[in-house]
């Protein structure tokens, strides 16, 4: 009777601990677990290669869906004694730390600011690609660089990434992009004559400064260099024409088309765009044609030059095309009439 009296006490003991085993479940061989409050951040290079660090990440963001979303974390095992973390903590050797995603950018390309002339087609400028395609190299570690989470340790993460976006940059270049403004040529014949001659065609042109290929002051945003390119592709005139009313003839407003015009090009030595031809001794009035109008009459003429751009939104090597953009002249009053001086022969 007394053997079965033991028996049935030890039944009711609770069964003994494994080898080794603690009150908290973890091996008495090894420190307890540690957890790391936080939240996962990414780090970017700047211009000069240095770190800037972003802890607040858009939902939509490949940083903030990456393993699962943003509550998922992460783990490792420390590797020896007085690892430090991130909160500034030392653990020992086989600690298993429980800690959030840092997403260090792996690959910094330093990459060329585009040339002042570019040629004429933006595809031949030694681009990587459209920007929409772009994507950026980053290492995945877990809450501090000594232990990336995953075999390749890498993620490709898109330019265009919520976090990254240099779209939200782009009002910001354009308000800051200055072009050289363009300025009417002036025709020899109004110092001669004092003016546009009746029935004379009128050769209508720019300074060529301003034909050229322009670009904004460069812009470093979140790792990527961001420039606005400008390319001149049409050159056009706004011709509007008062007659004189003791002298009528007809009014004229209206646009005159002169760029794109094959085998046009600057000419140096008149500071012209485009050259001066031979002209016709008379002509009919109103438009002759790209780039000529003749007056009708005595009066006045204001003529308007005006350029349409072709941007585009160079970001690191890759390229957007961008909204046109339109820069006109200061419009340039002429008075029209009839000869006022004549070459006469010895």
């Amino acid at each position: 009777m007394f053997v079965a009296a033991v028996i049935s006490t030890l039944l009711l003991l609770p069964p003994m601990p494994p080898p080794g085993a603690g009150d908290n479940g973890s091996s008495s061989d090894g420190p307890p677990p540690v957890v790391l409050a936080g939240a996962r951040s990414v780090a970017v290079r700047n211009a000069t290669g240095g770190l800037q660090r972003f802890t607040t990440i858009p939902r939509t963001s490949a940083f903030a869906t990456h393993a699962g979303g943003p509550r998922a974390t992460c783990t490792f095992t420390a590797d020896r004694d007085g690892f430090l973390l991130s909160n500034g903590t030392t653990v020992d050797r086989g600690t298993v730390v429980t800690g959030n995603y840092l997403f260090i950018e792996g690959i910094n390309v330093q990459l060329d600011i585009p040339p002042e002339n570019l040629p004429a087609d933006v595809t031949g400028i030694g681009t990587l690609g459209p920007l929409e395609t772009a994507v950026r190299t980053f290492t995945v570690f877990c809450d501090g660089t000594y232990y990336d989470i995953n075999q390749s340790g890498i993620i490709q993460v898109p330019y265009l990434d919520p976090l990254l976006n240099p779209l939200t940059q782009l009002d910001e270049l354009r308000n800051n992009l200055q072009l050289d403004r363009p300025i009417v040529y002036t025709n020899p014949v109004v110092d001669t004559y004092g003016g546009l001659v009746t029935r004379y065609p009128t050769w209508l042109a720019i300074e060529t400064d301003a034909w050229r290929t322009q670009r904004s002051a460069p812009v470093n945003y979140r790792g990527a260099t961001l420039v606005l390119i400008a390319q001149p592709r049409e050159l056009d005139f706004t011709v509007d024409f008062t007659p004189n009313p003791d002298k009528p003839s007809p009014a004229y407003r209206g646009t005159i088309s002169c760029i794109p015009n094959p085998g046009i090009g600057p000419d140096g030595a008149r500071g012209m765009l485009p050259p001066l031809p031979e002209l016709p001794d008379q002509t009919e009035p109103g438009p002759n044609g790209p780039c000529m109008w003749t007056p009708p009459g005595p009066g006045t003429v204001t003529i308007t030059a005006q350029i349409t751009y072709t941007i585009t939104f160079w970001v690191s090597g890759y390229t957007m095309a961008d909204d046109d953009y339109l820069w006109t002249s200061t419009p340039t009053p002429y008075p029209t009439g009839e000869l006022n001086a004549v070459n006469t022969k010895p």
